[in-house]
């Protein structure tokens, strides 16, 4: 079984309103697309984990043309959930064309960044997996981050992680923080990141202490 981790990037004509909204709000930071529901012959019901603040995300949904319906549960401080419905549109029916009558299956969630990425992980059978990346509308910018056989979902914990959190992980291993014995301490990570030691500092603090959390209770 292949398991394949993607990174694609839609022209603006192709998103979805509400996802150039959290690209564009300073308030918004990703969208998770936990669940979903697309059997319906004129809408999709969908639930997304949005991290953010709750308030100028509803004044937007409830402005979206295309939305009919739609409930928001806080979650904490920085997140909560969307369950919506809203209609169908061609485009998205044309990008999930290319895994129509294929065994290829998407493990959520799918994750739309404020940086304009759409993040997914997909398993199945290899030759279906090619002609899947083959059938991708050629406007889409298509990377491939990983290839292997599939053994556990990765992207599960990585995505509980903010923006800024993953990138303070990434600098702190990139530098030596995290190396044994330590090669930089907390100010060169700082550095790479522009920003103050206490700032980098916090920002490993809180993944850290989110990573181990979830590791210890799923155990």
């Amino acid at each position: 079984m292949k398991y394949v981790r993607l990174t694609l990037r839609h022209p603006r004509e192709m998103r979805n309103p509400m996802r150039s909204f959290i690209m564009e709000h300073d308030a918004m930071e990703r969208a998770e697309l936990l669940n979903w529901n697309l059997s319906h012959e004129d809408r999709d019901y969908v639930l997304f984990r949005i991290v953010g603040e709750m308030e100028p995300y509803a004044e937007a949904v409830d402005a979206a043309p295309l939305i009919h319906e739609y409930e928001l549960t806080p979650l904490d401080d920085a997140s909560f959930y969307a369950y919506i419905e809203h209609e169908k549109r061609d485009v998205d029916a044309d990008f999930r064309t290319a895994f129509a009558g294929t065994s290829i299956l998407v493990i959520p969630p799918i994750t739309y960044t404020s940086d304009g990425a759409m993040r997914m992980e997909l398993v199945g059978k290899s030759a279906d997996m090619h002609a899947v990346m083959e059938d991708v509308d050629a406007d889409i910018d298509v990377s491939v981050e990983r290839v292997s056989e599939y053994d556990t979902p990765r992207m599960g914990l990585w995505a509980e992680l903010t923006e800024r959190q993953r990138s303070a992980l990434e600098t702190a291993v990139a530098v030596g923080y995290y190396d044994v014995p330590r090669e930089a301490g907390v100010e060169a990570v700082a550095k790479k990141m522009d920003c103050a030691p206490s700032t980098a500092s916090t920002h490993l603090r809180n993944a850290e202490s989110r990573i181990v959390r979830e590791l210890v209770q799923s155990t």
